[in-house]
């Protein structure tokens, strides 16, 4: 090829890894700011809320869901008992059957527009532990002005610094901290919102990142 794009450095230093005297090009993903943005949707946070978005027969996704789950909601519920935790995506793997009735747990499968269920949320969590690139959803709901928490992981190609545009986690007790003193701030929750939509605006969206192709 003439040209080789990668979407992070850690996958352009991997590709050179396998491929000596290769010098790819870093273009970062995009997203539309406009499309994504908290006033494009009607639907307001409901209290208590947490939301993750992704294709859900992916395995890095099932895996941070049923970890999140299984290590992390229960910390959060000894100390927010009514949590609620909305899991968004098309063709649900069996591995997340057992969640299906649970009462603190929803399981959408498809759905037309994840938007809503990202304005109705008040935390976005990111619970991976696997898997590679860039993660749009971070974009998605951070150009949403929502209050997120990620593993570093799952944060992982974006220049982000915790405690500013999301708050970084890895272990069950970090992360559940992280969540219930989100869901008691309002106030952290919308600066750290507004410093995600500055930053994705800055960096994200396609008036930043078209250039960079060109």
């Amino acid at each position: 090829a003439d040209r080789v794009l990668t979407v992070s450095e850690a996958d352009g230093a991997a590709l050179k890894s396998l491929v000596p005297g290769l010098e790819p090009s870093v273009v970062p993903n995009g997203i539309d700011t406009t499309e994504y943005h908290r006033q494009a949707v009607d639907a307001r946070p409901e209290e208590n809320s947490l939301v993750f978005t992704g294709t859900m027969d992916f395995r890095p996704n099932v895996d941070a869901v049923l970890w999140f789950v299984d290590e992390v909601l229960p910390l959060i519920r000894t100390e927010i008992p009514d949590v609620h935790f909305t899991i968004v995506g098309q063709r649900p793997h069996a591995r997340l059957e057992p969640l299906k009735g649970r009462p603190d747990v929803t399981l959408t499968g498809w759905v037309e527009d994840v938007r809503p269920y990202i304005a109705s949320a008040e935390v976005y969590v990111v619970p991976l532990r696997m898997g590679g690139g860039t993660r749009l959803k971070l974009l998605e709901a951070m150009a949403m002005g929502k209050a997120v928490v990620a593993t570093r992981l799952g944060a992982e190609g974006y220049p982000v610094t915790d405690g500013r545009e999301l708050v970084l986690a890895d272990t069950p007790t970090d992360f559940a901290e992280a969540v219930v003193s989100l869901l008691r701030s309002p106030r952290q929750r919308a600066e750290l919102g507004r410093r995600g939509r500055t930053f994705v605006e800055r960096h994200y969206d396609w008036r930043a990142i078209v250039p960079l192709v060109e």
